[in-house]
C-alpha cells in the first residue's frame, strides 16, 4: 500500500504531466507551462526540503524535457511495460539518499536536496516512482479512458477501478455519450421492427380502408404495445421509467452548460416518454 505522501507526490507529477499540449477532456489544450517560474505553483511539492527552492525562466526547457521523459515512463507503466531501467536512471541522477522523519513515518529523501526546482522535481519523481515500483503498485499509474482525453491520473481506489480523470469530468461525459448511442440504437431497432412486421389481414366485416368506429385512421402512440401481455407491459414500463430518469439527468447537465438546443430536444423527449408512461400505467390499472 502506498503511503499518503507518495500518493500526493504521484498526483502532483500527474498534474505536471497534464500541462503539456494535447487532448484534455474533449478539447485540444495549448501549452500550459510557459514559464519556468510557474513550476512551484504547478507542483507545490518542490518546496519540500531544507533549502529554499530556486526557480528561473531558463529552467523552462529542462522542465519540458523532464515532462516528456516522465510522460514516456508513465505511459509505459500503464501499458505494463518494464520501467525499471527508467526509474533507476532517475534515481542515479538524484544522488545519495537519507531517511527523513515525517509526521506519519520515515521516508527516503535526497541527502542534499537540490535548490534548482527542476532537479528537485526530478528527485521527488524518482523517489515516488521507486516507492510505487517496490510496492508493486505501478498499475495505479493510468491514462484517462476518455476517447478524447490524454490526461494522466493516479488510481487511488481500493479496487483499482478508476478509469477517468476528474479534471474534465470525463466519466460523466462518456456515460452520457453511451446513453445517447444506446438510445439511437433502440430507435433504429424499433423502426426496423416496424418496417419488417407483417401487415395484418383485413377483417371480413370491416371495409378495406375505412377506420373502425371510435378509432382514428392514425395509429395511436402506444400501438406498438397493444399486443403485449400484462407482464410484458410491466417490463416495458420499467424500461421507460429508467429511460425517463436518464433523460432528466442529461437535461440537468445540459442546463449547466446552457445548451439550449439540447435542452429543447430533451424536453421534447421527456414529454413523449411521460405520455407513453401515463398510457401504460392506465392500461395496467
Amino acid at each position: 500500500m502506498l503511503s499518503p505522501q507518495t500518493l500526493d507526490r504521484l498526483t502532483s507529477i500527474a498534474v505536471f504531466l497534464n500541462t503539456a499540449p494535447g487532448a484534455r477532456g474533449g478539447q485540444q489544450q495549448a501549452e500550459r507551462l510557459e514559464f519556468g517560474t510557474q513550476l512551484p505553483d504547478v507542483v507545490p511539492a518542490v518546496h519540500e526540503g531544507r533549502q529554499k527552492v530556486r526557480v528561473a525562466d531558463a529552467a523552462l526547457e529542462r522542465a519540458h524535457s523532464l515532462r516528456d521523459r516522465l510522460t514516456t515512463l508513465w505511459t509505459d507503466a500503464f501499458q505494463e511495460k518494464d520501467v525499471t531501467d527508467q526509474i533507476n536512471a532517475l534515481l542515479q541522477a538524484t544522488g545519495p539518499l537519507e531517511l527523513l522523519a515525517t509526521d506519519e513515518d520515515l521516508i527516503f529523501a535526497p541527502a542534499d536536496a537540490p535548490a534548482d526546482a527542476v532537479e528537485r522535481l526530478q528527485a521527488l519523481a524518482a523517489l515516488a516512482l521507486a516507492d510505487t515500483a517496490v510496492e508493486g503498485e505501478l498499475s495505479r499509474l493510468r491514462v484517462c479512458a476518455g476517447e478524447d482525453c490524454e490526461n494522466m491520473l493516479v488510481d487511488a481506489s481500493r479496487n483499482r477501478s478508476k478509469r477517468f480523470c476528474d479534471e474534465a469530468n470525463c466519466g460523466n461525459r462518456m456515460h452520457v455519450r453511451s446513453y445517447r448511442a444506446r438510445q439511437v440504437g433502440e430507435e433504429e431497432a424499433a423502426q426496423t421492427a416496424t418496417k419488417s412486421a407483417p401487415s395484418q389481414p383485413a377483417r371480413a366485416e370491416a371495409p378495406s380502408d375505412a377506420p373502425r368506429s371510435g378509432q382514428s385512421d392514425t395509429a395511436s402512440p402506444d400501438s406498438t404495445t397493444a399486443s403485449l401481455s400484462k407482464k410484458e407491459l410491466k417490463r416495458e414500463l420499467e424500461r421507460l421509467r429508467a429511460e425517463h430518469k436518464g433523460v432528466k439527468k442529461a437535461r440537468k447537465r445540459a442546463k449547466k452548460v446552457e445548451d439550449k438546443a439540447e435542452k429543447k430536444r430533451l424536453r421534447k423527449q421527456l414529454d413523449g416518454l411521460e405520455k407513453t408512461i401515463g398510457k401504460l400505467e392506465k392500461r395496467l390499472k
